[in-house]
């Protein structure tokens, strides 16, 4: 599980493995604060600079930040911490104060893009859902995979690329994160318990958002469990019985 901070905020056991991402050290936050640097992982000084002067908008930082991404050495940083975030829970830190257009946000998302398409991947080469599922130490109950996708398109139907995600649980307020591809499709995975069965689920495109309902049978370990969500514009829309069908078009792909 990944989350961010605000490297300033007070750490708390919740945090699990706190991982600063800046390109420098931040002032007066001593050593013992963080567990590890990945200073690969922190976004271009002239970048940076260009951005908090206004000389490049957000839209360019974040197309420059994100392939950044896939170039070294950030980018063995960025499988390292892929590789924790199956481990445990990790918190990416660093200093900026807006959450939602700085790079702790983005790498997030990342994660959680990455996170997908690798647990689907499993799904694809013949992994049920009932292997492997996850313990949650924090509520004692097996948890399994819970998908939400979709397609992200505009008001005139065109499909939006690099659109950030959220699905938020209404039971703990947890969140994940995920992005759109350049066909609009999303893939978002969640973990939920038998038990969660009529949880309601927030689903968010910026400013869009739809509540819905988890619909499943907790006695069936093998069917995929999840819904799709779509938005239009402003729009979001619930169509559950397209999910198998769209998860099969996704996983051919």
């Amino acid at each position: 599980m990944v989350r961010t901070k605000r490297v300033y905020e007070p750490a708390s056991a919740a945090d699990g493995t706190r991982v600063l991402v800046m390109r420098l050290w931040p002032r007066g936050i001593r050593k013992g604060a963080v567990d590890l640097w990945l200073k690969e992982l922190g976004a271009d000084l002239g970048n940076l600079r260009a951005y908090n002067a206004g000389r490049v908008g957000w839209p360019e930082m974040r197309r420059r930040y994100l392939a950044g991404l896939g170039r070294e050495p950030a980018k063995s940083a960025l499988a390292r911490l892929k590789a924790m975030g199956k481990r445990g829970r990790i918190t990416l830190l660093c200093s900026c104060k807006d959450e939602a257009r700085y790079h702790r946000s983005l790498l997030r998302r990342k994660l959680g893009v990455l996170g997908a398409l690798a647990i689907l991947s499993s799904v694809a080469a013949g992994w049920s859902l009932a292997v492997g599922p996850v313990l949650a130490s924090a509520e004692h109950e097996v948890q399994y995979r819970y998908t939400v996708l979709g397609y992200v398109r505009d008001a005139a139907g065109r499909p939006r690329a690099g659109v950030g995600l959220e699905v938020t649980r209404q039971k703990t307020g947890f969140s994940y994160q995920g992005e759109t591809d350049s066909s609009g499709l999303y893939a978002i995975v969640a973990r939920l318990a038998d038990e969660s069965r009529g949880e309601r689920l927030l689903v968010r495109a910026g400013p869009a958002s739809l509540w819905v309902t988890t619909r499943f049978d907790p006695r069936d370990h093998a069917s995929e469990r999840g819904t799709r969500v779509d938005f239009a514009g402003d729009r979001a829309s619930e169509h559950a019985d397209l999910f198998q069908s769209t998860l099969t078009r996704f996983l051919a792909r």
